[in-house]
């Protein structure tokens, strides 16, 4: 009896075994990369169902972390958002290091690039979202824009102007290396590219007026 007693006092004492902790922001990034190759694959008609099917997950579970497709394609933008204001930290290596660094951090995870900057590219509903990521290139690309001292009254308001010239280019650009429509080499990409924003640059100036008289672009 007294070893029953023990035995029953051991048994409710023990450590129960515990589950072990769910690494939410792991799993979300799982459901996010799937996600994106849904929608890929199917449009962007495809459901939080095929979705949550496509993850193996029970769509309860799937909901807890993504309440909804909205939140879901927003997650999908502020990934690309974040990896941009990563790689707008490094420092300036030649024309065209902006999209070669951001080109090179997008081939990690290259559907959820595409599902924000093509699938959903035009509809009203992400434009704000859509809108951040080009005011994020915008604000990056004032350093090639200061005006000059003796530039033409009203430089600073054109030079706001000059920066937008070319950002939709920039993200096309980004979605033809990943998908790799052009055929090229990354090599003969980053040096095509660095051409471009060179010569753009400097003709953006001048059509901008941006610096004084007689001046010549400075490289």
């Amino acid at each position: 009896m007294a070893d029953r007693s023990k035995a029953e006092i051991a048994e409710k004492t023990a450590p129960r075994a515990t589950k072990p902790r769910v690494d939410v922001p792991a799993r979300r990034a799982s459901y996010l990369r799937t996600a994106a190759k849904v929608i890929l694959a199917k449009g962007a008609s495809a459901t939080m169902q095929d979705i949550a099917d496509a993850a193996g997950a029970p769509k309860p579970v799937f909901y807890r972390i993504f309440p909804s497709k909205h939140a879901l394609i927003e997650a999908m933008f502020d990934h690309v958002s974040d990896v941009l204001t990563e790689v707008q930290k490094g420092q300036w290596s030649g024309y065209g290091w902006l999209l070669r660094v951001l080109y090179l951090e997008a081939r990690k995870e290259p559907e959820i690039f595409l599902v924000a900057l093509k699938t959903f590219r035009g509809d009203p509903v992400f434009e704000p979202k859509r809108q951040k990521l080009l005011d994020q290139v915008q604000t990056k690309s004032l350093a090639f824009f200061v005006p000059a001292p003796d530039a033409r009254p009203g430089a600073k308001q054109r030079a706001t102007y000059a920066t937008k010239t070319l950002n939709m280019l920039s993200f096309d650009t980004l979605v033809t290396w990943l998908e790799g429509a052009d055929r090229l080499s990354d090599e003969a990409r980053f040096k095509w590219w660095g051409r471009i924003i060179r010569e753009w640059r400097k003709a953006t100036r001048e059509a901008f007026e941006l610096d004084g008289p007689g001046a010549s672009t400075p490289d």
